[in-house]
This record gives C-alpha cells, sequence and structure tokens, in this order.
C-alpha cells in the first residue's frame, strides 16, 4: 500500500484514531425509541448543540410514509418550527432509511430539547407507528458561528479503492469530494464525529487519470470547513472482482481442501486470465476461465474435491478454478496471511490476513467479506467462526 499523503492540512484537532468504532454487537448509545427510530445527528444526549443548529437527522429501520405526521422539536418549551422529513443519507454509514428535517427557528437557549415523532406516520406495509420521544439533545446558550477545523488529513490509495482519514475539532458532518476527467464522487464521511476514516471505491472516476481528493466538514450550525484539494492519479482499470471468502482451516485435509472465493461484482462477463493470486511467498497465475456476473469462482488445489464431504460442496454453477497442488507458495496459513488477487502489479482485491484461524473453534470455518462491494479493511471481514459458503453470500 503506497502511502500518498501523511498530512495535507495542520489543524489543532486531535490525531485520527480508531476509539469512534466498537466491537460488533456492542450497545451503542440509549436504546431506540418509537418505530426503531433513533437520532443520528446531533445524537441523542449530545451536549451543547447550538441554538442554530441547521437540521436534525433521524433513523428509521426501513421506509416510514409520514402522512400527516412529523417530527416536533422541544415540545414542553418554545417548539420549534421544521420543514417535513425528507429523506437523506444516513452520513455515519449505518443501516436502515434516515429522513432530515431543517430547523425553521433558533433552538432556545440552556434547555433540554426533544425529538419527537408525531402521531400519522406508517411503515412500508403500512401499520401505524407509535408515536413518542425518540431521543433528547441539550441546547447550548449561545449560536455557533465559526467553522469546524479540519486537521489531520491522510490519504492512501489501497488497491482500487482510497483510504481517508481526517478530524475536526467539533462534531461534524464529513464528505470526501472527488474529481477526475469531469466525473465528481462525493462519498459520506460520517455524521456527528470528529474522528473520520473511511475508505472509498474509485470505480466512479476515469481509471490512470489525474484527480483531486478534498474534505468537507458541516458542523451542526451549518458551518461549511472545506480541507485544501490534493493531486494524485486514479488507480489502473482492474475487473470488478473481489476476494470474498477464505476457507484455510477446512474439516476436510489440508491443503487439499482449502479454497479462495472470488466474485464478480459487474454487470458483464471477465476472463480471470491474466489475475494471479498470492500470498506473502508466492502465488499461482489463475487459467484463463470466463466468470460470469455476479458469479462465483472457488480458487482451489489440483486435487481439491467438491464431494469430499467433510465440508460444504460449492453450490451449483459455482466455478472451480484449479491451479497447483498448494495454494500460494504452501497453501493457505492458518495463522492469517495476505492473500491478494493481482492483475500484474495492480492490485484488484485482498484479504489481510485479520483473522487467525488456528484455534479448534475454526477448523471447518470460514472467514467471509460481509459488504462484498466494500472496499479492503479488516473491519467488513467476520472475526468469530462462521460456517463456509463456497459459491454463495455469507451467512
Amino acid at each position: 500500500m503506497e502511502v500518498m499523503a501523511a498530512a495535507l492540512l495542520a489543524g489543532c484537532a486531535p490525531a485520527t484514531d480508531l476509539s469512534h468504532l466498537t466491537e460488533p454487537g456492542a450497545q451503542v448509545g440509549p436504546p431506540p425509541g418509537p418505530g426503531g427510530a433513533t437520532l443520528v445527528d446531533p445524537p441523542a444526549g449530545a451536549a451543547e448543540v447550538p441554538l442554530n443548529l441547521d437540521g436534525v437527522i433521524v433513523r428509521f429501520p426501513g421506509e416510514v410514509v409520514w402522512g400527516t405526521s412529523a417530527l416536533s422539536l422541544c415540545d414542553g418549551g418554545p417548539s420549534v418550527p421544521t420543514s417535513p422529513p425528507a429523506p437523506t443519507d444516513c452520513a455515519d454509514g449505518g443501516t436502515g432509511r434516515c429522513y432530515r428535517v431543517d430547523l425553521q427557528a433558533a433552538l432556545p437557549p440552556s434547555v433540554a430539547c426533544s425529538v419527537a415523532l408525531a402521531p400519522g406516520a406508517t411503515d412500508a406495509g403500512g401499520s401505524a407507528l407509535d408515536p413518542g420521544v425518540i431521543g433528547v439533545f441539550q441546547d447550548a446558550a449561545a449560536p455557533d458561528m465559526t467553522p469546524p477545523v479540519i486537521g489531520d488529513v491522510a490519504v492512501q490509495i489501497s488497491g482500487p479503492c482510497v483510504e481517508v482519514a481526517f478530524s475536526t475539532d467539533e462534531p461534524a458532518t464529513g464528505t470526501v469530494v472527488l474529481q477526475a476527467g469531469g466525473a465528481e464522487v462525493d462519498s459520506p464521511a460520517g455524521a456527528g464525529q470528529t474522528t473520520f476514516d473511511v475508505a472509498i471505491p474509485l470505480g466512479g472516476l476515469p481509471p490512470s487519470a489525474p484527480a483531486t481528493l478534498s474534505v468537507n466538514a458541516v458542523d451542526l450550525a451549518g458551518n461549511l470547513a472545506a480541507s485544501a484539494p490534493f493531486a494524485f492519479t486514479t488507480p489502473v482499470a482492474v475487473p470488478p472482482v473481489a476476494i470474498t471468502e477464505v476457507l484455510a482451516n477446512p474439516a476436510g485435509p489440508e491443503p487439499q481442501q482449502e479454497y479462495v472465493e472470488l466474485r464478480n461484482l459487474g454487470d458483464a462477463q471477465v476472463s480471470l486470465g491474466g489475475l494471479r493470486l498470492a500470498d506473502s511467498k508466492g502465488g499461482d497465475d489463475l487459467p484463463d476461465q470466463a466468470l460470469a456476473p455476479g458469479g462465483y469462482a472457488l480458487v482451489v488445489t489440483s486435487s481439491y474435491d467438491p464431494s469430499e464431504g467433510s465440508d460444504p460442496p460449492p453450490r451449483a454453477g459455482t466455478l472451480l478454478v484449479r491451479v497447483d497442488s498448494r495454494l500460494g507458495a504452501d497453501g493457505l496459513s492458518n495463522s492469517g496471511e495476505t492473500v491478494q488477487l493481482l492483475q500484474a502489479d495492480a492490485i484488484v482485491s485482498s484479504y489481510g490476513g485479520w483473522v487467525n484461524v488456528s484455534a479448534g473453534s475454526w477448523n471447518g470455518k470460514a472467514v467471509h467479506r460481509l459488504g462484498q462491494t466494500a472496499c479492503d479493511g479488516a473491519a467488513v471481514w467476520n472475526h468469530s467462526p462462521l460456517p463456509p459458503t463456497p459459491g454463495d453470500g455469507p451467512p
């Protein structure tokens, strides 16, 4: 991985870290409100929310039909009028459907302000959503007229993606703006945060082209800050094929029954000729076999037996790509090692060996790319044992 820049801007914000990330399954913040709704920006429990708050974003598990309903603010005190709820991006990267209301008046100073769902809303199936308070935040004593300070901006090109990290001196909504060849890609980087760390696919930009990247941050009051643009060259064109599963510790014999699963994420057939699957010590050139759009392939040893019986067989129609007697230089390491799919020197996709599968609990279990279209990174792979699903999506 080539480090493209260590810092684009100097700032007084704290160093970028991963402290805003949580372990899978951890409880984050207060329990959800009516209809499973949660406050996204500002988050429930936020303090010193500026009186000139620009808007409020809430998340529901699914689509909401608002009908005569709305979101009410600061009931029990001077009520704050808002615009009707409108769909918006869930900028913090979470699932569900997010909705935003714009404030049409200032918040009352120094009070606890509730955000509540009024009667009249239903889910997509027509079931009524109970009204009630979604969350509460604490208003500041004065408006905020100062834009956030952006600092610690770092950019790395990682295969067909770019990794961007930065920080702000106050909670903000971040956006990464990429431009190349007349095309622009605006990618959400998070909401209500002070540290940001995102990986963005570059497939929406022309390959091998001059490009610029800049970071925008908007605070709760709508004050905008933007970094200076950073110039780089987009990666060479690579086929839309991803490593989606690795079985390094099969229940059957090793290395015979090991495999690396690939998926064609594109909408056209891809030839695997010219691609190489490599580990830390060596690799295998893939034969010229065609992988259908959306299709799966298993890169397997020459002696792999799909009917051996100790592990699940490949799903019908899965392409078997046989190489030599061992994958990579000496089979897949159970202790974890990087496995890359390469086209010449360009990284098409990779698994970083983030999971040690040598424990007994991992025997016959696999690591899966849980978000198959996501950029490479430890967070998109399971770190607890899951059953193998050769030729299919994650369980």
